[in-house]
């Protein structure tokens, strides 16, 4: 890596690199009460190659994602289902819809959950009848009407580490019989991380903030990444696994990657940020791309 850079009477944040070394974009953040004169930024270039292969990855998996969701969560047998229970209640129909349930969630396991709430609902619409509100799986394949781009990356020394800031924009046709959907876009963060240097980056939620609007591609982004370079010093997750930890560290902020509880060791192979927390208990994330 390069070289780092530190902070004086302006904090700033490299977002894109291009060749030569320059920086083609640079965000600026006013110092602050949340910065003193003693806090040091420390952010890391990489080769460009890297920089544009890492965005176009991310982007590319988010999208696989909820194509995933799409195509597997099973909302005709959840609905069928529900309708054996609650409207013709007919305990042979139940148990049948349940037997083809489970067998369905054993084919494919990973669509089972989506703990994170980050895929799913780019994947569904809503059908709304008289009496109640029902999800269908989307007509529509996703590459047609979600449209994923990562804005930026901040890494860490050797890039094994990283935060990515996303932006997904939505334009769902309208479908005669399901509830329109407004063109609008949203913002969220992942943890990217590489074990080996040649590895291609594996990506984890990051649900502290997330942005949203209907026509303000770049502003939302922005505020995002404001919201983490900012305001997650001081910040938790209650009911997460990190119900206990202090964060004391900025995205960014010198001792971000080495001493925040998201790169902590939960356990021997595991990282605190590749770990989320359901009903009491600990599960690993286990998204499909």
């Amino acid at each position: 890596m390069e070289g780092k850079i530190n902070s004086s009477i302006y904090i700033i944040f490299m977002i894109m690199i291009v060749s030569c070394g320059k920086i083609s974009k640079l965000v600026k953040y006013r110092e602050t009460d949340t910065y003193n004169k003693n806090s040091q930024i420390e952010i890391y270039m990489v080769p460009p190659k890297l920089y544009e292969f890492d965005k176009k990855t991310i982007a590319e998996n988010y999208l696989k994602n909820i194509e995933y969701y799409r195509l597997h969560y099973p909302y005709d047998l959840e609905l069928r289902l529900k309708k054996a229970v609650q409207v013709f209640e007919d305990p042979t129909e139940e148990r049948l819809i349940t037997e083809q349930l489970n067998r369905h969630f054993q084919k494919y396991p990973k669509v089972k959950y989506d703990p994170a709430n980050f895929y799913l609902p780019y994947a569904i619409r809503t059908l709304k009848t008289l009496t109640t509100i029902y999800f269908v799986n989307s007509p529509i394949p996703t590459k047609e009407q979600v449209f994923v781009s990562t804005d930026s990356i901040i890494y860490n020394k050797d890039a094994s580490l990283c935060i990515a800031f996303l932006c997904i924009e939505d334009k769902f046709d309208d479908i005669e019989g399901l509830e329109k959907r407004p063109h609008g876009f949203s913002s969220v963060a992942m943890v990217g991380y590489r074990k080996h240097p040649k590895d291609t980056l594996r990506t984890y939620p990051l649900t502290f903030f997330s942005t949203q609007s209907d026509n303000r591609k770049n502003n939302i982004v922005k505020h995002l990444i404001e919201l983490y370079t900012t305001r997650m010093k001081g910040s938790g997750l209650s009911g997460s696994v990190y119900e206990d930890k202090q964060f004391k560290h900025n995205v960014g902020e010198r001792g971000f990657f080495t001493d925040s509880p998201l790169f902590m060791k939960y356990d021997d192979t595991t990282y605190y940020f590749q770990m989320y927390k359901a009903l009491g208990k600990d599960y690993r994330y286990d998204y499909p791309y």
